[in-house]
């Protein structure tokens, strides 16, 4: 079956664009007709189509993918025939293969390198555990998704637990530059044979270049059975280059155990590294400044004084120097209102003004008794009031009295005299 854009797969899969060529397969991005939805597409070279050896391995990559479920494993949809040549239909991964990545950055920084062998680790060890030995790890076939998350893929030269044998004796699977050594003499990969390709792309991704290297790959294979592994630079700190030389030992029982306890390993070198192996940056925290801690001695100090030792959080309270401002200030404010009453305290205003209240009125009922109790004056002028002689002219000031004529006689005031 020859491939293009736009070829029709199982009456629901178009081709899109292609995206790679491995040595089986190729790989397109397609689209999901019934689903409408964008997936991956590999697809039997054109080749080997009809290869009933090559159509059967495809069958055992499906199957084996089929049974594996893990976030950092890129997930298996479908599997499909057409035309003598076989596809599988994958979850579509946004990103890039590590093999660009290093290609681009040929050595990556700790931070940055840690994660993404720590989630490899542990898709590896969810394969192991049903059963599945990868058995070509490689750049390649670790892609970084979005938000740093990292999906395995290519599960084509697998092995099953329960699995035909389909090599012959002595056949190497793999690729050469990351094959183990227990796979280079044509012994069984195991899952700590992972282990060791996943400490050659460590190695690779901190030092810039594999370990072993040759014209050929029989010079290749041979290294890394005979050969030992060139140390890694100073730079590299040595917790971490002491666990890659381990996880590159010539015997595999000398590697770390599984896959969950490489990543646990690997936690450990990173800070906040989550067990998803996903780095997460915390900003740093900005702590308030507390207004309440002024240091008494910090105006007397002189400006070139070297700076002493930072106080112990929290610092020691001391008396303030300078009036409180804002929020304190109103507090402030709020509590000292009124009348300070020696050392008993402070009395407030309504307190103040009902006492004075008080006070005042008992005053004035007490000058009643007292000015009652000496009884009516002798030449107390008696005051009348009578309607029918308001206003009398003959009264003082228009006031109304009895002897009002008779002291008007006697002490003439008005205009008429006065102007006479």
């Amino acid at each position: 079956m020859k491939t293009a854009s736009g070829l029709l797969l199982g009456e629901r899969y178009r081709l899109v664009r292609q995206i790679a060529v491995g040595g089986m397969g190729e790989v397109w991005e397609g689209y999901d007709d019934a689903l409408a939805r964008p997936v991956a597409v590999k697809v039997l070279r054109s080749e080997f189509a009809g290869d009933r050896g090559f159509l059967e391995r495809f069958r055992t990559e499906a199957r084996n993918s089929a049974s594996l479920s893990h976030p950092n494993i890129a997930q298996l949809f479908d599997y499909g025939e057409q035309e003598g040549s076989g596809f599988l239909i994958m979850e579509l991964v946004v990103g890039e293969p590590l093999s660009d990545l290093l290609e681009r950055e040929p050595v990556l920084p700790t931070r940055r390198l840690l994660p993404i062998l720590a989630q490899t680790a542990r898709a590896l060890h969810a394969a192991h555990l049903a059963g599945v030995v990868h058995r070509d790890v490689k750049p390649g076939n670790i892609l970084l998704g979005r938000g740093g998350r990292v999906k395995i893929t290519d599960f084509g030269v697998s092995l099953a637990r329960n699995q035909v044998t389909m090599t012959a004796t002595g056949m190497v699977m793999g690729t050469a530059q990351y094959l183990s050594p227990e796979q280079a003499v044509g012994k069984p990969a195991t899952p700590l044979s992972d282990l060791y390709s996943l400490g050659i792309i460590a190695y690779e991704a901190l030092v810039g270049h594999r370990p072993f290297t040759g014209p050929t790959a029989v010079d290749i294979a041979v290294a890394h059975v005979n050969n030992a592994v060139p140390p890694l630079p100073a730079s590299v700190d040595k917790p971490l280059a002491a666990l890659v030389l381990r996880l590159l030992s010539k015997e595999p029982t000398a590697r770390p155990a599984s896959g969950e306890e490489l990543a646990q390993l690997l936690d450990k070198l990173v800070p906040r590294t989550p067990p998803s192996g996903i780095p997460v940056l915390i900003s740093k925290l900005q702590r308030t400044p507390d207004t309440f801690a002024t240091a008494s001695t910090s105006t007397s100090a002189p400006v070139d004084a070297p700076a002493g030792p930072p106080p112990s959080y929290p610092p020691r309270r001391t008396r303030r120097t300078e009036e409180p401002t804002g929020r304190a200030a109103a507090r402030r404010a709020s509590t000292t209102t009124g009348v300070r009453l020696g050392r008993t305290g402070r009395l407030s205003w309504p307190l103040l003004a009902l006492v004075l209240l008080l006070i005042g009125l008992l005053g004035a009922a007490l000058a009643t008794r007292i000015t009652n109790a000496d009884g009516p004056a002798q030449d107390r002028t008696q005051l009348v009031a009578s309607v029918a002689h308001y206003p009398r002219a003959d009264a003082r000031d228009g006031m109304i009295t009895d002897n009002g004529s008779t002291a008007f006689a006697a002490n003439p005031a008005s205009t008429e005299a006065k102007d006479a």
